[in-house]
């Protein structure tokens, strides 16, 4: 099966995190570390922060505050 799912920008990265509810206070250094680390390196680590539906599968939103 080939992959056909296009990679995102620094930038689109940024407005996909900030679209789950994830907002930056500094975008120049989050462009920073997501071109060190990238977005999807990063995914792994943001789940305990994402919210669950009742059967606890984790969805695209983040926890609010």
């Amino acid at each position: 099966m080939k992959y056909c799912k296009p990679s995102l920008t620094i930038e689109e990265q940024i407005k996909l995190i900030e679209s789950r509810g994830l907002f930056f206070e500094n975008k120049a250094n989050a462009t920073r570390h997501l071109s060190n680390i990238s977005y999807y390196r990063l995914s792994a680590y943001m789940i305990p922060f994402k919210e669950k539906d009742s059967d606890g599968k984790v969805l695209d939103k983040f926890k609010p505050k």
